[in-house]
């Protein structure tokens, strides 16, 4: 899949349902080898509208199982491998989550997630 092919991603409300829902799936994580960045491994979306998320800018429970993914599609060898998954350019809010993941046996042994966040709302309750 091409990066142009991710940015032109949308959700047809009219399908979802059939498409996803009934099939017992919350949310859809796309992907690409081709990136905005050259330190970037992926270009990721996320879009899982019933779920009040029409699209997510990083998310980071997807990324800590992306990794399965990628080993069970392609060849990755035993070894300790970080990649750098970048998501939310497409909404104005670039992301880039730093994933580290260990192969043993040709399947995944850990994985850790991790990123810089930035501070974009307060936020306080009053009783």
């Amino acid at each position: 899949v091409s990066l142009e092919a991710i940015r032109r991603a949308r959700v047809n409300g009219a399908h979802w349902e059939r498409a996803f829902e009934q099939q017992g799936v919350t949310g859809a994580y796309v992907y690409t080898r081709q990136c905005e960045h050259t330190g970037s491994a992926f270009h990721v979306r996320m879009f899982a509208p019933d779920a009040g998320v029409f699209e997510d800018p990083a998310t980071g429970g997807a990324a800590a199982g992306f990794p399965a993914q990628i080993v069970r599609s392609q060849s990755v060898p035993d070894g300790v491998h970080s990649w750098v998954i970048e998501q939310g350019f497409e909404m104005g809010r670039p992301s880039r989550i730093v994933t580290t993941v260990e192969i043993e046996g040709g399947e995944v042994a850990s994985v850790r997630i991790g990123g810089n966040a930035v501070f974009v709302q307060k936020g306080q309750l009053f009783i």
